[in-house]
């Protein structure tokens, strides 16, 4: 369920979307594949001037082009809660939350992407809270983002923080 909230306020959990820990962002797409300025590695970072922000597209491509923003986290975490933090007037309005589970050492070797939950988000630039109804096990997340405040589908993500637990090896 979505709500406003400014910080994570369980201390037992951790951030685990750090990229001191070994964290990655990829996403669909970049603004003009300016990676320095728009990439999402920057939408990990604390700083309110930086940000990722998707590509526009063609009115005829929104809702047929998926945009989407993942996480990697480089290792296994237990996810409770995911702050995003928007520019107003570009936001994805419904976005799909999935867990990533890595089955590398299995026969199929794949990774399994597993849809949790559709949520509705404001388009505010407020920091909205995606609280998870239990503990998920995972090595990844993924967003993906469905309706958008912006015409052409464009969204940009000044912060994104994920909250859960560390999983022991």
């Amino acid at each position: 369920m979505a709500t406003n909230n400014k910080t994570c306020e369980d201390s037992s959990l951790v951030l685990l979307s750090c990229p001191s820990k070994g964290t990655i962002a990829r996403a669909s797409s970049v603004l003009q594949r300016n990676s320095k300025l728009y990439g999402p590695m920057n939408a990990l970072k604390d700083d309110e001037q930086t940000c990722w922000n998707s590509d526009g597209m063609k009115s005829e491509q929104v809702g047929e082009i998926k945009v989407f923003y993942k996480l990697d986290f480089g290792r296994t975490v237990q996810v409770k809660r995911i702050e995003l933090q928007y520019q107003a007037g570009f936001v994805g309005e419904m976005v799909d939350v999935s867990i990533i589970t890595n089955n590398h050492g299995q026969e199929d070797g794949g990774d399994e992407e597993v849809v949790l939950e559709e949520e509705e988000l404001e388009d505010s630039h407020d920091i909205q809270t995606l609280e998870m109804d239990s503990l998920q096990t995972c090595n990844g997340i993924k967003l993906t983002f469905d309706e958008f405040s912006d015409f052409y589908g464009r969204v940009t993500i000044y912060r994104i923080r994920v909250w859960g637990k560390e999983v022991s090896a």
